[in-house]
């Protein structure tokens, strides 16, 4: 029974991470079931039968999918000597990718805040008294301190995962 209900429980939880994913991501819907799928199942991997079987989806669109998710570097396969399957896995690389384009994103916005900070400090400076033109700058000074903090976590985090991989 308690099988049962840990399946049901990865069911909802695969519906709701491919929401989440495919709004995030701004990929198709099945896709997004498939990457969900793959991130529960673990290293085990699925295997393309399955894949169709539990998404209830056909066999072209699941090919489809696996083509341009292995092509985007989000999954990968494996196989096993003596077995003509593939078990597609996510690529264990991918959440390493993914983690240096945001903080390559955080570091152009950063770049961008500090520009309209500096434009704005110089305004502040033409006319100190005339309060229609003072700027407050500490929305600015907050998000870089956020930018930076939220960044070094990343980086630490993403640092670890790095070191993983190499073992």
């Amino acid at each position: 029974m308690e099988l049962e209900a840990l399946n049901e429980e990865k069911q909802l939880l695969i519906e709701r991470l491919g929401v989440h994913i495919e709004k995030k991501d701004n990929i198709p819907p099945l896709a997004a079931r498939i990457v969900s799928t793959l991130i529960l199942t673990g290293k085990k991997g699925c295997t393309f039968e399955e894949l169709v079987t539990n998404l209830q989806a056909s066999k072209s669109t699941v090919s489809t999918h696996l083509n341009n998710l292995q092509h985007l570097k989000t999954i990968t396969y494996y196989t096993v000597c003596g077995d003509r399957k593939k078990y597609f896995i996510m690529n264990p690389n991918s959440m390493i990718i993914h983690m240096g384009e945001m903080l390559d994103t955080w570091e152009k916005e950063k770049h961008l805040h500090i520009a309209i900070m500096n434009y704005k400090e110089k305004i502040n400076q033409v006319d100190p008294e005339n309060i229609d033109l003072h700027f407050d700058l500490e929305f600015h000074l907050d998000y870089l301190n956020y930018l930076e903090q939220a960044s070094e976590s990343l980086k630490r985090i993403r640092e670890r995962l790095l070191e993983k991989n190499k073992q």
